[in-house]
């Protein structure tokens, strides 16, 4: 059961952090393992909005969906994807700090289904990789919005 668990702390406000990530669309910017993905509908995220994704597995291409099941204004998303080899459940809260700034805290729960589920205690340090590409992604995109406004 590989988990990814980081906290990004950034001169971004809370509001436009959130904005940022609970966009689930934007993903491909920031996390390296997501090539695209796509709100099934219009209006922005909500509870109950999923979005069809392509991820990236070495040199695999994967097609995932993932729905937002928690949707927290400014506090928190929780989304959960599901994939032909995969499961996931991605949390991310939001922290105002003192300096104007915010904190972003991201966990990643991944399951692999079937067999694939044996190759997990070998894994670590590729999910490792994935959580340190995630952070610094994150960390880029939030500082470049920061800088922005």
């Amino acid at each position: 059961m590989p988990k990814i668990n980081r906290t990004v702390a950034t001169g971004a406000s809370v509001e436009d952090a959130f904005a940022f990530l609970a966009d689930f669309s934007n993903a491909p910017a920031w996390d390296p393992g997501t090539e695209t993905s796509v709100p099934r509908e219009d209006g922005g995220p909500k509870a109950g909005l999923t979005y069809d994704l392509v991820v990236t597995w070495g040199e695999r291409k994967l097609d995932m969906e993932y729905t937002i099941t928690e949707f927290e204004q400014d506090a928190k998303i929780v989304l959960v994807g599901d994939g032909k080899t995969t499961t996931a459940v991605d949390t991310m809260t939001f922290v105002a700090v003192p300096d104007g700034g915010s904190a972003v805290t991201y966990e990643a729960d991944i399951k692999l289904k079937g067999v694939l589920r044996l190759a997990e205690p070998f894994l670590g340090k590729k999910f490792k990789e994935l959580g340190d590409e995630a952070e610094a992604g994150i960390l880029r995109e939030l500082r470049r919005i920061s800088t922005q406004g």
